[in-house]
């Protein structure tokens, strides 16, 4: 047996493990947040760490992955390097960025009126929420990272964790539950407050809420990939007691099905699908995609796998939102150059979603991308960009003063890289934007329904919300509509949770929960047709 002490900021935990364990296997048993979206496969190069002690040799990718000066330094990658004795661990930290941050009003701290929580689990941002009870006013919101990105950014690698057995379902469970303590802690919640706090609703996709409840999820994964359980809960029991103030009473909404979980019906409630008067549609876009679609009648809804590129999962030069991650480009095909807006105005470190969208919509308009998704070999003004790495993959320079902050404790100690975009990012952004054309198309046909019939288009999520709606249409990410009727709009799952912490609109969710179709899309018989159809960078209406 070994002993790893791992720190993070002020907090210091230590554990043991077995000789040759993964020194990820140490981390994760902390509680203690590792990022690994890549599942421990050494490939996304993210769980870097500082380490000392006795710890295995460099591997193969360990000595690619990291440079001269991070090996220097002490960094190892934490699902590459193994415990042979005793070893200190210094974990950097991780900021989350997320529009479910923010301070709405003080009105909680002018009053002694009962208090509720909504909780967001998703799978890459867990969010909490400081409800008024009697008001309904939602004043805080506050967000943490889902401490199991540690077994992979998608769902189905820690479904696949959880299947290992009870001790690692329990494990998942525990990191969730850990999320939420970090998201209420966010807050900033003092003594008094977190004494009134009455109620709590918790909303999230089918697996999220089957690992943070410690249900089977094989048949998640198996035909007919359906929940376990999808009835609602209204008492926890005592699975809560260390998570939750010790008065507050824990509920989670009902699932609609195979993975349309109670988040997207919380979007449906907060929207008011069940009160439209004509055809509207939202989508809910964060590592996973949900598409709602009513005629004003009948709700229908589906998930969709769009997530990992929205994210900057499997993205050469792809991140989350941090310091430095580019969410915004401008083309100027005057002299070929591109205009980059960084979080909190940082050298750039890599593309997020939005601004991977954003930057093939530019290149789009400039003729370097044609509408097949093909760079073009030479371009009149952008043709010094332009070239292949050196598997013969051909690239686009979006910049070469990059500076690469992962594992750095400062600017200074990191390396500079050049920051491109190759073909196979562009080939992931076209699946992932596909999949979602191609959910909204066949649910609008399920109920007769043409594009412009569509009154209302809600872009929801963590990075719906944040997409350039002219980047979203002339792309042909959903289905050709008028710009003007497409909305962002940030949260519709955390305030929809809000909404359920009312014992009316809770009981309406399961209404509304009864009365939504999940349609099964790869039943279709025109998926695949339309999939690949979809896949055209254009705002055109496929065939």
């Amino acid at each position: 047996m070994a002993r790893v002490t791992v720190s993070y900021g002020a907090d210091t935990r230590s554990v043991t493990v077995q000789e040759n364990d993964p020194l990820a296997v140490a981390i994760v048993a902390t509680g203690l947040p590792l990022e690994q979206p890549c599942a421990g496969r050494g490939t996304c190069l993210k769980c870097k760490v500082i380490a000392q002690g006795d710890l295995s040799p460099l591997d193969e990718k360990e000595l690619v992955g990291l440079t001269e000066g991070e090996r220097a330094a002490g960094y190892r990658l934490a699902c590459r390097a193994r415990v042979r004795g005793d070893v200190a661990v210094t974990l950097a930290p991780i900021v989350v960025y997320s529009n479910k941050i923010f301070r709405a009003c003080d009105d909680y701290k002018r009053s002694d009126s009962p208090l509720g929580l909504a909780i967001d689990l998703g799978s890459t941002t867990v969010a909490a929420f400081l409800v008024m009870l009697n008001e309904g006013l939602v004043c805080l919101g506050a967000a943490a990272l889902n401490q199991q990105i540690a077994f992979g950014a998608d769902i189905i690698s820690r479904m696949a964790a959880a299947m290992r057995g009870p001790e690692m379902a329990r494990q998942l469970s525990m990191l969730a539950r850990s999320s939420i303590v970090q998201a209420i802690d966010a807050l900033g919640l003092g003594r008094r407050v977190r004494e009134r706090i009455q109620k709590v609703t918790i909303v999230g996709n089918c697996a999220m809420h089957h690992l943070l409840l410690q249900y089977p999820v094989h048949t998640l994964v198996r035909l007919p990939f359906q929940p376990h359980l999808k009835a609602a809960i209204r008492e926890t029991d005592h699975l809560f007691d260390d998570t939750f103030p010790p008065q507050a009473r824990v509920a989670l909404p009902p699932l609609i099905g195979g993975f349309v979980g109670s988040d997207a019906l919380a979007c449906l409630a907060y929207y008011g699908f069940d009160r439209a008067t004509g055809p509207m549609a939202a989508i809910d876009l964060g590592t996973n995609g949900e598409v709602m679609v009513t005629d004003g009648r009948r709700i229908v809804v589906a998930s969709t796998a769009a997530g990992p590129a929205f994210e900057g999962v499997n993205i050469s030069c792809g991140t989350r939102a941090v310091d430095g991650a580019i969410i915004g480009v401008r083309a100027d095909s005057a002299n070929g150059e591109l205009e980059l807006t960084t979080i909190g105005g940082h050298p750039p470190v890599g593309l997020t979603g939005s601004g991977l969208l954003e930057l093939i919509h530019q290149l789009r308009r400039v003729g370097v991308i044609d509408r097949s998704g093909r760079l073009a070999r030479e371009h009149p003004t952008f043709g010094h960009r332009l070239d292949v790495d050196e598997k013969g993959v051909r690239r686009f320079l979006v910049t070469d003063q990059a500076v690469d902050l992962t594992g750095a404790e400062s600017p200074e100690q990191a390396r500079r890289v050049s920051l491109y975009l190759t073909q196979h990012d562009i080939r992931e952004l076209q699946k992932a934007k596909g999949a979602i054309r191609t959910a909204a198309e066949i649910l609008l046909s399920r109920l007769g329904l043409a594009p412009g019939d569509l009154q209302r288009v809600i872009l929801t999520g963590s990075f719906g919300s944040q997409l350039n709606v002219e980047a979203v249409v002339d792309l042909g990410m959903i289905p050709p509509v008028d710009p003007s009727i497409v909305e962002p709009s940030a949260n519709g799952a955390g305030l929809g949770a809000a909404l359920f912490l009312n014992d009316a609109e809770f009981a309406r969710g399961e209404r509304i929960a009864v009365q939504a179709e999940q349609i099964d899309l790869d039943l279709d018989p025109d998926f695949n047709r339309r999939f690949i159809e979809a896949m055209d960078l254009s705002a055109e209406t496929s065939g």
